[in-house]
């Protein structure tokens, strides 16, 4: 038995022993699974990126294996132990089933569990595990219910059909960037040009570092693009939910030069990456960290790419949808709608408002277009689909007092 080998066991006790904590958190509404990833060291992001991804694109089947054989719920980690086992066993291929067993109910003895897990585990393997096709084998009941009374049985199934790919590394061509070698382009919104590819080859040149390139999904382009027409005439711009800096970098491209750009989120951390690529594109604006209250000043146009339901993104981020209540969606709402008070009181009468999210919500974004200081020029909303996020987004003027 050579070293790696040898090692196998604890490397997979440690990813385990990771990812139970960090599902226990994720379902316990103390992050997301974006947050969790960030905050992973290096040397195991990676595997339990796909781990935790597979897991909550594939947590109602999962579930479905397991809990069938148990009288009552087990307590949270006891429940996140089998979740990550058998998402290990049946959507990674690195290791054997029977060694991920084992190192499970090793775990388990810390929760007095260990009988318990093995017994789960291993009648779980017996009965098999078939992977979903239908949207109501795939997606959370609650969330299935809300949908039902806004998209066709076909529109739906079309969600499940996405919802299992793998997102494709897609990036944005800035400018008149030239596109890398063995990437290829992909449909976006004009006049913005969006490509895919391998990562490596896009990230590890001097292109990437020198700003010829932008991570982000094509989706992202359907917002500036409904202002792409106003934006010439724009003097003043905020972008008050601006980290990390993307549409506020593709509204610089349109913007006049001499244009005054404040971009403002209230997350320090994120703030940093946003000036970081401003610095990196070379645009010239003002990375501010406040919350959207303490702002002032009257604007030619404020951008708000609002915090939402993230029903749109569900390729990338699985664990959303598992999210939704009609209290969380409540909650976001409110939300969005002091944030959207605050960006009207900032804008100049008779200018734009460009108002985003990443939600396919109707009700969500309906409401945001509903009020009676803005009016409604254009509104879209882009549903996903392989290649490309789900979007939403309205240019509104605000009227003359």
């Amino acid at each position: 038995m050579n070293k790696r080998t040898s090692n196998v066991p604890g490397m997979l006790e440690s990813v385990l022993e990771l990812s139970v904590a960090a599902m226990t958190a994720i379902d316990a509404g103390k992050v997301t699974l974006d947050d969790t990833l960030d905050h992973l060291p290096d040397e195991c992001r990676r595997t339990l990126s796909h781990l935790l991804t597979s897991f909550y694109r594939y947590r109602k089947s999962i579930r479905g294996v397991w809990r069938p054989l148990c009288r009552k719920m087990p307590e949270a980690e006891v429940a996140a132990l089998l979740d990550t086992a058998l998402t290990q066993c049946f959507h990674q291929s690195a290791v054997e089933a029977y060694s991920v067993v084992n190192v499970a109910v090793k775990l388990a003895r810390r929760y007095h569990a260990d009988k318990f897990v093995n017994a789960v585990l291993r009648n779980s393997l017996r009965n098999g595990y078939t992977l979903p096709v239908k949207a109501e084998d795939i997606f959370p009941d609650e969330l299935l219910k809300h949908w039902q009374k806004h998209f066709s049985a076909v529109e739906i199934d079309r969600f499940a059909q996405v919802f299992l790919e793998k997102p494709q590394f897609t990036f944005r061509l800035c400018g008149q960037a030239a596109l890398p070698p063995k990437c290829k382009e992909i449909p976006a919104f004009a006049p913005f040009r969006f490509a895919c590819g391998v990562p490596g080859v896009v990230l590890n040149t001097p292109e990437f570092a020198s700003g010829a390139y932008y991570i982000q999904d094509p989706a992202t382009s359907l917002s500036i693009s409904l202002a792409k027409e106003i934006l010439p005439e724009c003097r003043k711009v905020l972008d008050i939910c601006a980290a990390p800096g993307g549409k506020t970098l593709m509204a610089a491209e349109l913007l006049d030069k001499s244009a005054e750009i404040i971009a403002a989120d209230i997350s320090e951390k994120r703030q940093k990456l946003t000036a970081e690529n401003f610095a990196r594109h070379a645009v010239n604006a003002k990375v501010v960290v406040s919350p959207p209250e303490k702002l002032n000043g009257s604007f030619d146009l404020v951008i708000a790419d609002l915090p939402c339901s993230n029903s749109g993104v569900f390729r990338r981020r699985p664990d959303a949808l598992w999210r939704f209540s009609g209290k969380a969606l409540s909650e976001v709402m409110a939300l969005q709608k002091h944030i959207l008070q605050q960006v009207i009181r900032l804008t100049e009468p008779g200018k734009w408002v460009l108002i985003s999210t990443c939600s396919i919500d109707p009700e969500e974004n309906g409401a945001l277009i509903a009020g009676e200081e803005l009016q409604v020029i254009k509104a879209e909303t882009r549903l996903p689909e392989s290649g490309c996020d789900g979007a939403f987004a309205a240019l509104c003027r605000k009227l003359p007092c």
